[in-house]
């Protein structure tokens, strides 16, 4: 890299970034000094013979530093390959040093570290499996009282431990109701029959509309109706009173019970180990 480094100030690091980064300043450098050719050239037909000979030469300076900047980016360009390339093996063998570890790290935990879970794991089985048998004998004894108490009631049949321990009750659909104000709309029944008119009878009936409370607390004022009363429009103007409602219901929701214990599967931790649960 000893060339790269006559491009660089002292102690740069030489990337491939910073030759990037040098190819486009001499890229621009080059398109700069370009366009500074052209004003110089466009007033030579005025210029006195001294003036002529300064510009030419300004020229071929300019011509010769674009000639050097052209060849600083071919070698650059030229070196670029290699740097990328060094720079890739680095990272792969940082990254496959890595994974190194990561791979002793992981071989330690399961060689020693596992070892000692699984050994904790068969006593902590062994002992809920002997607990998920002592529970299931003494369902299997509650079931065998049971059967003698329904040929001999003497007392009430013993409820299993599932039902008081593992099950969350159901609760029932409820309603609450009170007194809150309402806006009643009185509709008339149907009017007496005439001679000449007889009329469907039609009782007397209300309408009974919870009222809104506004912000000031008072309940907002129900709407007029028009109502079409046997062929006559009449206003129906409703009344404010305190009527009972339903203010409130709670679905019913049903008991809730846990999964069954004798389901668990407890496997020996290490090879030819005994099964804790189901108990072989």
């Amino acid at each position: 890299m000893g060339i790269l480094e006559k491009f660089f100030p002292a102690k740069t690091a030489i990337t491939s970034e910073t030759i990037k980064a040098e190819i486009d300043y001499s890229e621009s450098e080059i398109k700069r000094l370009q366009a500074e050719i052209g004003p110089k050239l466009a007033a030579i037909a005025t210029m006195t013979d001294a003036e002529h000979v300064k510009t030419e030469a300004d020229i071929a300076a300019t011509k010769r530093a674009i000639a050097r900047l052209d060849s600083r980016i071919a070698l650059l360009n030229d070196q670029l390959p290699t740097v990328l390339a060094a720079e890739g093996a680095a990272a792969k063998a940082t990254a496959d040093a890595a994974l190194r570890a990561l791979a002793e790290a992981c071989r330690k935990a399961n060689e020693k570290e596992a070892a000692k879970l699984l050994a904790a794991y068969d006593e902590h089985a062994s002992a809920i499996g002997g607990i998920i048998a002592k529970l299931k004998a003494m369902d299997g004894e509650r079931e065998a009282i049971n059967a003698q108490l329904r040929t001999n009631d003497v007392c009430e049949p013993v409820r299993s431990y599932v039902d008081i321990h593992r099950t969350t009750p159901g609760t029932d659909a409820t309603e609450q109701r009170a007194k809150v104000p309402c806006w009643v709309y009185r509709y008339p029944g149907s009017p007496p029959d005439t001679k000449e008119t007889k009329y469907q009878y039609e009782a007397p009936r209300e309408d009974v509309r919870r009222a809104t409370i506004g912000s000031d607390g008072e309940p907002v004022r129900g709407a007029t109706e028009i109502h079409n009363y046997y062929g006559r429009e009449i206003i129906i103007t409703p009344t404010l009173e305190k009527r009972e409602m339903v203010v409130s219901r709670n679905r019913a929701q049903p008991p809730r019970y846990e999964d069954s214990l004798n389901g668990v599967l407890l496997p020996p931790a290490f090879a030819g180990g005994k099964w804790h649960w189901p108990r072989q």
